[in-house]
């Protein structure tokens, strides 16, 4: 009876020992505790680069724009009788990044007699979606008029999803 009392006592010695060991080990400790740190840091990464496409794609559609009434206020346009599609296509040319330019950006130009007059446009219809193009006015006015050159992106997220809406306006007197 002793024996098998000492032998029950030393299994239970044995798995303490080996329960204690485990414990005390430290070989996957930085797997885990890299495991826990990788999500927030590949979110950090990759949030920084969607912001700086975001950026870069901003910086493309206030160029766009700004090249836009630069032919407007020349009288490029009017000479040239240029309309909206034309005119959208030379600011796709100069934006290299935005991806499917044609179909996802909006162009408005309007023009008053002052600046008072100009309405801004809106982006979004009814729904909650980006207008289409045949729903944004293109007058580019006459000689000592003002406009308002207005451009729209649809900006979708690359890793995160969804959508952003790029905006860029330039008023300029003809």
């Amino acid at each position: 009876m002793q024996r098998r009392l000492d032998l029950v006592v030393n299994k239970m010695r044995l798995a303490n020992r080996r329960i204690i060991r485990f414990a005390m080990r430290q070989g996957g400790a930085v797997l885990i505790e890299f495991s826990i740190i990788a999500f927030l840091l590949l979110f950090v990464i990759f949030s920084t680069i969607e912001i700086g496409l975001v950026y870069w794609a901003t910086e493309q559609i206030e160029n766009g724009s700004n090249n836009a009434a630069r032919l407007v206020r020349t009288g490029q346009v009017q000479t040239q009788a240029l309309n909206q599609a034309q005119l959208k296509t030379e600011i796709c040319a100069r934006a290299r990044i935005l991806p499917n330019c044609q179909t996802n950006l909006r162009l408005d130009v309007r023009s008053a007699q002052s600046y008072a007059a100009i309405v801004p446009p809106d982006a979004l219809g009814s729904n909650g979606e980006l207008k289409d193009d045949n729903e944004f006015s293109f007058s580019p006015g006459a000689p000592q008029d003002v406009a308002l050159v207005t451009t729209f992106y649809n900006w979708h997220l690359s890793f995160f999803g969804g959508h952003y809406l790029l905006r860029a306006s330039v008023p300029l007197r003809n």
